[in-house]
């Protein structure tokens, strides 16, 4: 098939939703809606790494909540947030919702997401109608939330909306987290977005910028993090760096340095 940037396009295919596209380059598997950005990669000899950046910083919600138990995914890409919590979590429960089928399909066939794992439960719909009815029904909360909700042309316009984020806050646990990857070039939207996260989550919320990226990852919480419980967790970051071979002293570092007070309001 046709060469795409230095990779061999493996798969191709359209909906009313858009164009999917899986893209290898050696041992690097990508996923992408018909443009130039990745939404997802995946190495094909080790499935569970993250690959990308972005997705490693959304992962700094382990710093707060260190053994989810339960978690939320919306927005399944490749899938490869779930498959890096079931390689280090084999025993947490995740439940995904994608509004696409083919994206799912894709998933399974491309990116080794596992198709009959007991531990994962795949809902294809509105993330904000299923947040929405977890809430109303009094579902088991959450310990995690992780929200990446992306298409070709931006983030999917329900998972923006105050109601969304008013729904996350009410399903997490006492110490639970929700990790949201935000597009911070887009300054409008990202103060817009800033000012529903805080308005949900009373102000308790991270801001830590994706190194040499436009992301912006969002970690808002039930309990209050100061600066002081973040520099406690430097005595325990390494020993997790190990076990999930992510950079988590360097994300700690930033998360850090990014929301000093003052910084923070200069930042916004």
């Amino acid at each position: 098939m046709r060469l795409y940037y230095d990779g061999l396009v493996v798969h191709q295919s359209q909906s009313d939703d858009g164009v999917i596209e899986v893209v290898d380059d050696g041992d690097i598997r990508s996923l992408h809606f018909g443009t130039f950005p990745r939404q997802s990669c995946m190495s094909i000899q080790t499935p569970h790494t993250l690959e990308l950046t972005y997705t490693q910083a959304m992962m700094a919600a382990l710093l707060l909540n260190p053994e989810p138990e339960r978690v939320l995914i919306v927005g399944l890409g490749g899938g490869s947030l779930v498959k890096f919590i079931l390689h280090h979590f084999p025993n947490c429960q995740i439940d995904v919702v994608e509004y696409r089928q083919d994206v799912l399909k894709v998933a399974y066939d491309y990116f080794q997401l596992p198709e009959n794992d007991s531990r994962v439960n795949v809902h294809i719909g509105d993330g904000y109608l299923f947040v929405q009815k977890c809430f109303c029904e009094g579902a088991t909360p959450y310990d995690m939330v992780l929200v990446d909700a992306y298409d070709h042309t931006g983030m999917s316009t329900s998972v923006g909306i105050q109601a969304f984020f008013d729904a996350c806050a009410s399903l997490l646990t006492p110490d639970g987290v929700m990790s949201i990857n935000l597009w911070g070039t887009n300054r409008p939207v990202f103060k817009q977005t800033m000012a529903r996260i805080n308005e949900s989550f009373d102000g308790k919320s991270l801001v830590l910028p994706v190194e040499d990226k436009g992301n912006v990852i969002v970690l808002a919480t039930i309990r209050l993090v100061t600066q002081a419980n973040l520099k406690k967790l430097k005595l325990s970051v390494a020993l997790q760096e190990e076990k999930l071979q992510i950079k988590l002293a360097k994300l700690l570092y930033e998360l850090i340095r990014r929301n000093r007070p003052y910084i923070g309001k200069l930042f916004f």
